[in-house]
């Protein structure tokens, strides 16, 4: 659908709130009727802008704000007919958008500047995390406090590629040689008691809770590497195509991080649908630790989803000089908050 159809949309919107005002101070039943039946038609011709969206990972509650949207027909109320699909560890959400098969797309902050290097030219217009959950679990018996602690001894497991370890390597006491690939399994975790293992605070340590596990973590902004985490991402070309569906896209997931905030339970059974082994009590327990992930920080202050300059520049710099992007890129080029900024 290309942006003459939104503007469509938004045309036959407004006629269907003129001729509902008609159809209230209308002073004959006839008149009454004729507008309704007008109201019908307009509303049968509307048609909805389609996207895509492709999470970082299967349906769960740390992706709530789309979610939720989705649920309450919040982006259909903007204009979108809204397809969420789950990522995961063989899905390249960063691929599926800059190839144009989605127009949104879920990653970790660092990871979109590693695609921008490379030429792909994306955009971050959303920022779900202001705090990362990732971090690196460990048992709970082990003598481990800081990062150092984590050297020499300890199989460190982490995807490959992650900028965090680059950088704890290069600040901490922490050697190449520790690195194990992560897979996602935690069966070799839970049997050794000298293995540590990237997780989300929001997910691992419940689950291995339940299996009779206990971890302690290390949150990876704890150590002074700190991107912003599941931003929202678009192509520069679908955004200045289409800004009208940007912002869109924005308000209503906005709204549905809003919404979660006030109700998160409501969204629940939800999930539970897209992935029936999802339980209450994990959604429960995300829900907790997340709170302060997804609106602490700057998002007391500006809401949900916004970005600083000071934060991006700080990512930028520190992956230059990690030597995990050649070109050093200009803030303007990785985000912007002028649809949030506009944001109803």
């Amino acid at each position: 659908m290309e942006k003459r159809s939104f503007l469509k949309w938004k045309a036959a919107r407004s006629a269907v709130a003129v001729l509902s005002l008609a159809a209230l101070t209308a002073c004959s039943g006839t008149a009454s009727d004729n507008s309704s039946s007008e109201e019908e038609a307009v509303a049968e011709s509307t048609e909805l802008f389609e996207m895509k969206q492709i999470t970082s990972w299967f349906p769960q509650v740390e992706n709530a704000g789309q979610y939720y949207a989705q649920m309450e027909g919040f982006y259909e109320d903007e204009g979108i007919d809204m397809t969420t699909e789950p990522g995961g560890p063989q899905v390249s959400s960063i691929s599926i958008v800059s190839s144009g098969q989605a127009q949104f797309g879920m990653a970790q902050a660092d990871q979109v500047l590693y695609a921008i290097d490379e030429g792909i030219p994306l955009v971050t217009v959303f920022a779900n995390f202001q705090t990362t959950p990732q971090g690196i679990m460990f048992h709970k018996d082990q003598p481990i406090k800081t990062f150092d602690d984590l050297g020499k001894d300890y199989e460190i497991y982490s995807a490959p590629g992650a900028g965090y370890w680059k950088y704890l390597v290069n600040e901490y006491d922490i050697d190449e040689s520790q690195a194990r690939s992560y897979t996602g399994d935690n069966t070799i975790f839970m049997s050794n008691k000298k293995a540590a293992s990237q997780m989300y605070v929001t997910s691992e340590p419940y689950y291995l809770a339940q299996e009779g596990v206990e971890t302690g973590h290390l949150l990876i902004a704890d150590s002074g590497y700190s991107p912003y985490g599941d931003v929202l991402f678009t192509t520069k070309e679908f955004m200045e195509e289409n800004p009208e569906m940007v912002q869109a896209f924005v308000n209503a997931t906005k709204k549905g991080w809003e919404a979660y905030h006030e109700d998160p339970a409501k969204v629940y059974d939800y999930i539970k649908e897209l992935d029936p082994e999802k339980t209450v009590e994990q959604m429960e327990y995300a829900t907790g630790e997340m709170e302060e992930l997804v609106f602490g920080g700057d998002a007391k202050e500006s809401g949900v989803g916004t970005m600083t300059e000071e934060r991006w520049q700080t990512l930028i710099d520190q992956v230059y000089d990690l030597g995990l992007i050649e070109n050093k890129m200009e803030t303007s080029d990785v985000y912007t908050t002028e649809f949030l900024e506009k944001a109803e």
